[in-house]
C-alpha cells in the first residue's frame, strides 16, 4: 500500500503551515483489514489501539473561536480587524452585493493574508465571519479581543473563546533530509482494545475526528499499512491482544525529492 494523506491536509500543507505543526497533537489508531483506498474514506476494520504519549487518557484539541457579524446595512466598508490587536485583515474590503457576500470577502482576505500566521476564517449564518485559532494554540486564545472597525455597516464582535489544550496527545520531533520523527521523549503506547491482527493506521490530526467519510476536505488525516516490513508502520508482530500494552519504538515520515 501506500501512505495516503487526506485532501484537507495536502490543501493545509499548501496553503497553511508544515506538516509537523498541521499534525501535532495527533493521534495514532490502528485497525484490522486493508488500507482503505482514500483518507477520506470512513475507517474499515476493527480498532484495535489508539496511541497516545505513554498510554494517558487523551484529550482532543477544541480550536478557540471569535466572529464578527455583519448585522446590517447595504453600502460601507470592512475597514479592520484585530484580534488581540493583531491586524489579521490586510486591507479594507468594499461591501460587495449583499452582507453575505462581503463577509465571504472578508474571510478570504484574511486567509490570504501572508502576516496572519494564527488564525482562519470562514464564514456561517449567512454573513457571520468565524475566526478560529489554527491547531496547536489550544486554549491560549480564548479571551483575547476581537475588535473590527466598518464604515456604514453594522456589527457585532465576539472574543475568542472555547479553545481546550490537547492532553496526552502525539508530537514530532526534528526534521532531516527529508524526513520527520516521532518527537523523540515521547513513548508512543496504547492499551489495546481488541484482539486482532494489524492492518492498517490512520493518523488523526489534533482536533476530534469523528470517523466519517471526509465529502468536503475537510479532516487532516494520514493513513498508511502496517507489516513486520516493507509497510508505512512496521511491527515486530502485528498480532495484537485485548489488554496489552502496544508500543511503537520509532515512527517517521518521509518527503521524496521527486
Amino acid at each position: 500500500m501506500a501512505l495516503r494523506l487526506s485532501a484537507a491536509l495536502r490543501n493545509a500543507l499548501l496553503e497553511t503551515g508544515s506538516l509537523k505543526h498541521m499534525m501535532s497533537n495527533c493521534v495514532l489508531k490502528v485497525y484490522t483489514g486493508s488500507q482503505p483506498a482514500t483518507a477520506e474514506t470512513a475507517p474499515s476494520g476493527t480498532l484495535l489501539v489508539t496511541y497516545s504519549n505513554a498510554s494517558g487518557a487523551i484529550t482532543r484539541e477544541v480550536l478557540s473561536v471569535g466572529s464578527v457579524d455583519l448585522t446590517g446595512g447595504s453600502s460601507g466598508s470592512v475597514d479592520a480587524i484585530t484580534v488581540n490587536s493583531i491586524a489579521i485583515l490586510p486591507s479594507a474590503v468594499t461591501y460587495t452585493t449583499s452582507l453575505a457576500n462581503t463577509a465571504s470577502l472578508v474571510a478570504t482576505a484574511i486567509n490570504n493574508n501572508p502576516k496572519n500566521l494564527l488564525f482562519t476564517a470562514d464564514v456561517s449564518d449567512t454573513d457571520k465571519i468565524n475566526i478560529r485559532a489554527k491547531p496547536g494554540l489550544g486554549s491560549l486564545p480564548n479571551g483575547w479581543v476581537v475588535a473590527s472597525t466598518v464604515t456604514t455597516l453594522t456589527k457585532t464582535d465576539s472574543n475568542m473563546a472555547g479553545g481546550v489544550t490537547a492532553v496526552n496527545a502525539l508530537t514530532w520531533g526534528d526534521s532531516a533530509a527529508g524526513v520527520l520523527v516521532k518527537h523523540p521523549s515521547e513513548t508512543w503506547s496504547g492499551v489495546a482494545a481488541a484482539t486482532g491482527t494489524a492492518g492498517w493506521f490512520r493518523i488523526e490530526a489534533a482536533v476530534s475526528d469523528a470517523g466519517g467519510t471526509d465529502s468536503s476536505e475537510a479532516i487532516l488525516r494520514i493513513d498508511g499499512a502496517i507489516a513486520t516490513s516493507g509497510a508505512e508502520l512496521n511491527m515486530a508482530s502485528t498480532s495484537i491482544t485485548a489488554s496489552a500494552v502496544q508500543t511503537i519504538s520509532s515512527f517517521s515520515i518521509t518527503i521524496p525529492t521527486a
